[in-house]
């Protein structure tokens, strides 16, 4: 077989490795939709959103069922820094000796002539407009009996149904790989990552009028598909004979918090959320091909590719608060502030990646103030989030910006019966990706996580294109079609609008 065969079937393999993976980061990302506070509802949580953000404000609620509507607009940008001359890679990278190119490289490829990439660099979209049908429910147990003694039990659920599917995953590459698809700069902890199935159910207790706690635990799915292929041709790779093997599986993640209320009015708060992760899913790909010549000495009569995926994953969260109810006539003033820390320096990526340049450890804030009064609710909150992604001056094109956010939100409570009541609220909330510009740093070196001269010096020369003076010159300092060289430009917004309606009991 030839050079030239092998690398097209070994390109078709690596195309086949699929999986489709899922695990939610929407309620980190955009907090409560439905809530009149989505930005706080850690610290105190009023709804049925308390199942997943705070459970042990579950013991304060009323039974109730909710429906709602979330929107999400994203509109970002990368600006891509113009390419300076004299570092895209020539035709005759195909006329290199291949045992050269992956030298230093985690996993072997072979780069392509700048000239011959599919997509224009920087050609990917990077607005969408998403929705969610948001349910949610709270229901007392054993309530009668347990007031007596001043405790309460209750229950709780919370889902997110994306309008798009119960399941997107849009994996990238972060860093020169990503060449071969779309050849752009991709946001790290959006996109995908707000179109994803949420479910949460928690159990909360009350013991008097000074302590409460609540426990849960959030599920995701993922589906995992390994692929089977035959290719009857080594010299046409577009006829092929596939079949997929499908398992969709669930992860669980725990979380717990509680409420103290040491002095009337005053509250502390506080949440533990375990990291969110499907795992690392192995994919082991097989590939046959007529006439492939088996240079190992392997016996078995197929190829095989093993890669790894994972998807939507969330550090540990620890958050902190505090809030204090002010009685002002028929109101209830409650202003409120919380920190909370994530631990991003265990973020692995889409493909089971750990990042070169370690992430950093978050702290993020957040304040806003309810008015609450028996017929109506109004609120209005803040939230800055610091980007766990440090500077981007290597190989890796991880995008991601500081986030400062705002939120108003307005409840209507109407009664039916005396006991029965039905709410409409309506919120919206606006963060900023602050601007962000990166710049690779041609010092650095490759060993050292540095850009990868994708056509080395020592490259040895095959060919008869060019003399072998022209090549050297060709070769000489540093080629790569990496789409995030030499820099870019990061910015852009998020805004929510949610809606919901509850009937309470």
């Amino acid at each position: 077989m030839s050079n030239k065969n092998k690398k097209s079937a070994l390109l078709l393999l690596l195309l086949l490795c699929t999986a489709s993976l899922s695990a939610s980061s929407v309620l980190e990302l955009v907090g409560a939709q439905d809530s009149v506070h989505p930005f706080t509802s850690r610290i105190i949580a009023t709804g049925a959103e308390a199942a997943y953000f705070n459970p042990a404000d579950l013991a304060t609620l009323d039974d109730s069922f909710k429906i709602g509507f979330g929107m999400t607009i994203q509109n970002k940008s990368i600006k891509h820094m113009a390419r300076p001359d004299g570092y895209d890679i020539s035709s005759h990278i195909y006329d290199v000796d291949t045992a050269n190119m992956g030298a230093g490289i985690d996993g072997f490829y072979a780069p392509m002539a700048t000239a011959d990439l599919i997509n224009k660099r920087g050609s990917a979209d990077y607005d969408s407009f998403d929705g969610v049908i948001i349910l949610g429910a709270v229901k007392n147990i054993a309530k009668k009996s347990l007031e007596k003694h001043g405790g309460q039990l209750t229950v709780g659920v919370y889902a997110l149904l994306p309008f798009s599917g119960i399941q997107t995953q849009e994996p990238f590459f972060n860093d020169e790989r990503e060449q071969y698809f779309s050849n752009s700069l991709h946001y790290e902890l959006y996109g995908d990552r707000l179109k994803q199935f949420s479910a949460a159910a928690a159990l909360a207790g009350r013991f008097g009028r000074y302590f409460r706690i609540g426990a849960g635990v959030a599920i995701s799915t993922y589906t995992k598909t390994q692929n089977r292929v035959f290719v009857p041709s080594p010299t046409d790779p577009a006829v092929q004979i596939i079949n997929a093997k499908m398992n969709v599986g669930a992860s669980v993640m725990p979380y717990f918090s509680f409420v103290a209320n040491p002095v009337a009015g005053w509250h502390l708060t506080g949440t533990f959320h375990f990291p969110t992760n499907t795992g690392i899913v192995k994919l082991n790909n097989e590939m046959q091909v007529l006439g492939w010549e088996y240079e190992d000495g392997s016996k078995k009569g197929y190829l095989t590719a093993n890669s790894s995926m994972t998807a939507g994953y969330q550090p540990i969260k620890l958050s902190v608060g505090t809030y204090y109810n002010f009685e002002v006539k028929d109101y209830t003033l409650t202003p409120m502030a919380g920190f909370e820390w994530s631990r991003w320096s265990t973020y692995i990526n889409r493909h089971g990646e750990k990042p070169g340049d370690k992430w950093n450890d978050t702290f993020s804030a957040t304040a806003g103030l309810i008015m609450r009064h028996p017929e109506r609710r109004a609120a209005f909150g803040f939230t800055y989030v610091p980007s766990p992604v440090p500077a981007q001056t290597g190989r890796e094109n991880y995008v991601d910006n500081d986030r400062f956010g705002f939120s108003l939100g307005y409840q209507e409570y109407f009664s039916i019966t005396k006991e029965v009541k039905i709410s409409a609220g309506i919120s919206a909330s606006l963060q900023w990706l602050l601007s962000r510009t990166e710049e690779k740093d041609l010092e650095r070196s490759m060993k050292d996580g540095g850009l990868v001269d994708e056509l080395p010096d020592d490259a040895e020369y095959y060919g008869s294109k060019a003399t072998q003076e022209e090549f050297e010159e060709i070769k000489a300092g540093l080629q790569t079609n990496n789409p995030g060289f030499p820099g870019w430009t990061s910015e852009g917004f998020l805004m929510n609008i949610g809606l919901a309606v509850e009937v309470i009991w």
